[in-house]
């Protein structure tokens, strides 16, 4: 894969390859992903799933260019639509909805705790500012079809806020995986599966390890990086 991400501000993490390796749609799925940034996780779900279809929304208008430019060098621009749209505003006929899966990694931080980078690229992404995680969720909850999946990567942290958000918004949380960086270490991070309008129990899987105890990456984080 060649990627163009901007050489300062915000650049992406290893969060949008965790998240891309627990989704799985079905073939001609169509998936939207809310705050694409450069496309990453739109783009490495295009090449390892070729039958899907799907549109990215960046509220960043450079970086919904890098998107749009690392979709057409990647030959998946037949696949990947990218709309430079807040998605507080965007409506289903410019999907156009339903969808069968909403995917993010969105902003984490709530706007009133931690020091906000005065990059405002990197403030965007990592702070609620235009953008809360009950926002998207409800966002995601407009755009899906019944029965309809949704999938993030969030801070373990912030889990209770997380889970309070998906129940008030009518999702069923399927199951859950914390993300380590060590073994024997604090969850870092907690992927979620959630459905709409879905019902039972939800599945706690067994934590995502990324390094070793001697620092060498895990076999789950090199897989991450296989096609």
């Amino acid at each position: 894969m060649t990627l163009f991400q901007p050489e300062t501000g915000y650049r992406f993490s290893l969060d949008p390859l965790i998240l891309a390796a627990h989704i799985h749609p079905a073939p001609k799925d169509r998936i939207l992903d809310i705050g694409c940034g450069c496309g990453i996780l739109s783009l490495i779900l295009a090449g390892r799933h070729p039958e899907v279809q799907i549109t990215g929304i960046e509220i960043q208008d450079t970086l919904a260019g890098l998107a749009r430019k690392n979709a057409g060098l990647n030959n998946l621009q037949g696949r990947v639509r990218i709309l430079h749209q807040d998605v507080r505003a965007l409506t289903a006929e410019a999907i156009p909805a339903p969808v069968d899966w909403v995917v993010s990694n969105p902003p984490y931080q709530k706007t009133a705790t931690g020091r906000v980078n005065p990059d405002p690229g990197k403030a965007l992404a990592r702070h609620e500012i235009s953008l809360d995680i009950d926002t998207l969720v409800n966002r995601a909850r407009l755009f899906l079809r019944p029965e309809g999946r949704l999938c993030l990567i969030f801070p373990a942290s912030r889990t209770p806020d997380l889970a309070a958000a998906l129940d008030r918004a009518g999702f069923h949380t399927d199951w859950l995986r914390p993300v380590c960086f060590r073994f024997n270490a604090p969850p870092q991070r907690i992927l979620v599966g959630a459905v709409k309008s879905g019902s039972g129990p939800a599945r706690r899987l067994s934590p995502l390890y990324l390094y070793q105890p001697d620092g060498t990456p895990s076999q789950a984080h090199l897989a991450l990086f296989q096609w």
